[in-house]
């Protein structure tokens, strides 16, 4: 009755993650129908399978599989079939901030009639770094443009430059001021009695035996002025010399070498973390010999042909070792052979492995033992099959495991394994559902965690 209890409630919770799982992750675009469509590009660095696709903002769909045709990328990818695609709609590559992840925005063009299934949609892949090139070219036209219409204003061609007749303009104000002049002298002659007043008052403030003159304030600030620029040379000449850090990271040339190569090293660091891919899933079943059985695999892409994989197996009964124990009585050599079974056992994984195509071989610690095996991968029917040789048993040989993987709807996949192929007594079948997350489901389910 307590196992009755305990397996309803793993189905419960199993069922509740993968109904927030179908809210959070996959295109992360909600439930309902997609239309599957493709596009071609000529640079698909950055893009990887599951990338989402995006309308206004929000995402609308992913990408399905990315190949290789006469030099350029054929992208596959489904959008929600309420997500009216028109014939004349464009498809641009976008980034999140500078050096971030890459996603395809779907720009809806004025045409009524609806692209057909598998129809092409064109690219535009300009951005980033070529944007501002050609920004900046269009700004040097511009200069350009406002340099020619200056020296026209300047130099008309075929007409009387606009400086000689500013002079000439001149020219005749002056004759004008002089006749103004001319029968204004009472005037004039007090505007200079006050002008000489004036005089006198700034002839004060400029001699500095004046107590209160401005002139004293000024040669005090003039003589600090003098100490200031002395210490500033003193300190110049010091960084010249290679005296302290300043100048010893502007004088020799290894510190700065050393520096350089340090912000290149940063530089590389930052695009191989931001290039790195993970893939992470979550099974559990049963298997006829074994009971229940339940699986974590983590895998860490630092290149897109090359990856590592680990994991741990758990499951209610270990597998079955056989000891031999020799007794001798009296003289009488007795052999007892003895089965021992672990409960609750654990197991571990770590490879490494590399893809080609459509197949993935990999080798390492498999379930705690040595062992390689191989996949066979369909992206398009979202299903694997495996074969994997390894050893965890003294005196029984090698376990030869096949495995079929089938996706059966989003992230939720279904996967049978057939142990022991080549032993009759011990061969035994485990049936499992589980959960696959990529990175954009991991980041949708912690946004949604976290929020």
């Amino acid at each position: 009755m307590n196992e009755l209890k305990v397996g309803l409630l793993a189905i419960v919770t199993m069922a509740s993650v993968v109904y927030m799982s179908f809210k959070v992750t996959s295109n992360q675009s909600g439930f309902g129908e997609y239309v599957q469509y493709r596009t071609i590009i000529k640079d698909a660095s950055g893009i990887f399978p599951k990338t989402p696709i995006k309308v206004a903002g929000i995402n609308a769909g992913r990408i399905k599989s990315i190949e290789l045709a006469d030099n350029n990328a054929i992208i596959t990818f489904e959008v929600l079939d309420k997500v009216v695609v028109t014939k004349n709609s464009k498809l641009k590559i976008k980034t999140v901030g500078f050096l971030g992840d890459k996603y395809l925005e779907i720009i809806m063009g004025r045409s009524k009639e609806r692209l057909s299934r598998n129809g092409i949609i064109a690219a535009q892949e300009a951005g980033g770094i070529e944007s501002l090139v050609r920004g900046a070219s269009d700004v040097l036209k511009d200069v350009k443009v406002i340099m020619a219409s200056i020296k026209d204003s300047m130099a008309p061609e075929g007409q009387e430059p606009p400086l000689q007749k500013m002079l000439i303009d001149m020219k005749l104000a002056a004759a004008s001021l002089k006749r103004i002049m001319e029968g204004n002298e009472s005037n004039i002659n007090d505007m200079l009695a006050n002008f000489e007043e004036f005089s006198g008052d700034i002839a004060y403030e400029m001699n500095n035996k004046n107590p209160d003159s401005a002139m004293k304030d000024v040669k005090e600030v003039l003589v600090n002025t003098k100490k200031l620029t002395a210490d500033l040379e003193k300190i110049i000449a010091n960084i010249k010399a290679g005296k302290g850090t300043v100048g010893k990271l502007l004088v020799e040339e290894q510190i700065a070498d050393e520096v350089r190569e340090t912000m290149a090293g940063v530089r590389q660091l930052m695009v191989r973390v931001n290039n790195i891919r993970t893939e992470m899933d979550v099974f559990t079943g049963a298997n006829t010999l074994y009971g229940s059985e339940s699986t974590f695999g983590l895998r860490i892409y630092p290149a897109p042909e090359r990856f590592y994989q680990f994991g741990v197996v758990t499951s209610e009964f270990g597998l079955e070792r056989q000891s031999i124990i020799k007794t001798n009585l009296n003289g009488a050599e007795s052999t007892e052979v003895r089965s021992v079974q672990d409960k609750n056992s654990f197991r571990f994984n770590a490879q490494l492995g590399r893809q080609i195509h459509n197949w993935v071989f990999r080798g390492g610690l498999i379930e705690s033992t040595g062992g390689i095996g191989a996949d066979y991968e369909l992206t398009d029917w979202g299903s694997k099959f495996s074969m994997e040789v390894f050893d965890y048993r003294d005196g029984i040989g090698p376990n030869l495991r096949f495995s079929s993987e089938h996706q059966l709807y989003n992230v939720l996949y279904g996967r049978i394994r057939v142990e022991d192929m080549l032993h009759e007594r011990t061969r035994s079948a485990t049936f499992s559902l589980g959960l696959k997350f990529s990175d954009e489901d991991l980041r949708g389910l912690l946004g949604f965690f976290l929020r």
